[in-house]
């Protein structure tokens, strides 16, 4: 997928690939090369591209059951035609558990464009304020009658600070899910993401990035329209 958006200087195109998080080369039963965000810059017309990879994830692994992504055989079951084997009831969601993103970060941006580049610069609850963007798309998007039959009935979702995983690495990062966990005292469900920065002085493997866990607005939808009105 794709998009793009302009300003006064620059016009910037933004393009997904879809792809497994775990992308160590050459694991049995798949052999890969790596995915990484990227942004290149073309000064000479005022022209950004960046590219994103993402993975919709519909099940749960762990780092020890596919040993920190070296477990081949363990980690392509996500890459099965997971979701059309799941049965729809209406009594369980049924999209995905969350969209991990893998995304250049706002350091990288300013560093390639010749701007100052402190690591501040990817302070902040990042992947929350996405999240928040999801929820109020959703919103914005059911029917007129739905979105008022939540308010006045639902329970509300709402966006914690970000949360760096221990350690600090990408298989922690991966394996690490979106967290929704109910709030009973306030009436409503917490929604948290689990990030990772690399600033550019990190190690070359990882420098550059800013990983996100996100809620799908799939899901977002699914819980405006019926999960979260069973409460």
């Amino acid at each position: 997928s794709s998009s793009s958006s302009s300003s006064s200087n620059w016009t910037w195109t933004s393009q997904n690939e879809f792809h497994l998080l775990v992308d160590e080369p050459m694991i049995p039963p798949y052999y890969r090369n790596r995915h990484r965000p990227n942004i290149t810059v073309h000064k000479a017309n005022t022209k950004l591209e960046s590219t994103t990879v993402a993975q919709l994830r519909f099940l749960k692994l762990s780092v020890q059951q596919t040993k920190a992504g070296l477990n081949g055989w363990e980690t392509i079951k996500e890459e099965k035609a997971y979701v059309s084997t799941m049965d729809d009831y209406g009594d369980k969601p049924i999209s995905a558990l969350e969209i991990a993103v893998k995304l250049a970060s706002r350091q990288l941006l300013f560093n390639r464009t010749g701007a100052d580049s402190p690591e501040s610069l990817d302070d902040g609850n990042r992947c929350a304020k996405i999240n928040q963007a999801a929820y109020e798309w959703a919103l914005s998007t059911v029917h007129e009658e739905d979105r008022e039959r939540f308010i006045q009935h639902g329970v509300p979702l709402v966006m914690v600070n970000d949360t760096k995983p221990t350690p600090p690495a990408g298989p922690w990062w991966i394996y690490n899910y979106l967290t929704i966990k109910p709030n009973p005292d306030n009436h409503n469900v917490e929604i948290g993401s689990f990030y990772a920065f690399y600033s550019l002085s990190a190690s070359p493997y990882g420098a550059g990035n800013h990983y996100c866990k996100l809620l799908s607005p799939a899901r977002a939808m699914e819980w405006i329209l019926v999960d979260g009105l069973r409460q």
